[in-house]
């Protein structure tokens, strides 16, 4: 009997979903939403190059150096933060399932004028 539970509890771990990652390459930008207390999801993420649109889902940053966070907030123009105006694109980790993750590790490049105006598709 012993034996029989084990072997229901590991097919059910094994069968049983999982969060998947991957590395992938996005900008993020403001969607409009304004809100009176916090959390607040006032930023999207798009991927590149698919172009799917993460609604309402702003980067973890916390992976990213005190310069990099410098950066962001000043974006490549030093007139606005590039997590609003998806100047610079970003690498980092999906995480797939309830709910979707993405986890800033590093600052690629600025972002094309194309891959910028994928922040004001909708």
């Amino acid at each position: 009997m012993m034996r029989a539970s084990i072997i229901i509890l590991l097919s059910v771990g094994l069968l049983a979903p999982t969060a998947q990652s991957a590395e992938v390459e996005f900008v993020t930008c403001d969607n409009g939403l304004r809100c009176f207390r916090p959390p607040c999801p006032s930023r999207d993420s798009v991927l590149l190059p698919s172009h799917r649109r993460l609604a309402r889902t702003a980067p973890d940053l916390s992976r990213l150096g005190e310069a990099q966070h410098k950066q962001l907030l000043l974006g490549n123009t030093g007139q606005g933060s590039a997590l609003y105006a998806g100047t610079v694109v970003l690498a980092g980790t999906l995480e797939e399932g309830p709910p979707t993750r993405l986890v800033a590790s590093r600052i690629v490049r600025p972002a094309t004028k194309a891959e910028s105006q994928l922040c004001r598709r909708r």
